[in-house]
């Protein structure tokens, strides 16, 4: 290489994103009614547990669509990803899922997409790059900071509600309860 030339690294560009799995909805989801918010990660370890559990809202489904038949109400589904590359391309695909219908009830509405904050650093330029994406494609996107302290918890409930996510419990309570 000659002095004072920068090394190009290239990458292929990722192909088509990743699409989410249909589940069945398991009936202990079901056993104080229909939830009225179902968060769902666009990738493992998103954070759907930690949101579900700190707003105290909704259901966490985990990393799949909720399977709904005719006779089902709408699920109003939350979208929980990392900041991150490979998490905003996991969003992207299951908001493209969603928005083609591939395989999924009409009756699957999107509340918006959660972002969590994947390190304490700044994001790297491609990941909010697909959130502005995104943000013209769902209702919102919420973001949710970096919060150290939930790293040596074992509840989240033990290192307090960070205003990020009250902010957000907020928001979607007001929704669900305009819609329904």
């Amino acid at each position: 290489m000659k002095r004072g030339a920068a090394a190009i690294r290239t990458r292929p560009r990722p192909g088509t994103p990743p699409q989410l799995p249909l589940a069945v909805i398991p009936q202990h989801h079901l056993q104080q009614g229909w939830p009225p918010v179902w968060w769902v990660g666009c990738h493992g370890g998103a954070g759907t547990s930690t949101c579900a559990r700190l707003t105290g809202y909704g259901v966490d489904f985990g990393s799949a669509w909720p399977a709904l038949t005719p006779t089902m109400p709408t699920a109003q589904v939350v979208l929980v990803c990392r900041v991150s590359a490979h998490g905003t391309w996991a969003a992207t695909g299951a908001v493209e899922q969603w928005r083609r219908r591939a395989g999924m009830s009409h009756t699957t509405s999107i509340l918006g997409v959660v972002a969590v904050a994947a390190s304490p650093r700044r994001p790297p330029r491609i990941a909010t790059e697909r959130l502005q994406l995104l943000g013209g494609w769902v209702p919102k996107v919420w973001r949710i900071g970096w919060v150290d302290a939930l790293l040596a918890a074992d509840d989240p409930h033990d290192v307090g509600i960070p205003p990020d996510v009250e902010a957000l419990r907020n928001a979607i309570w007001q929704t669900t309860t305009r819609k329904g």
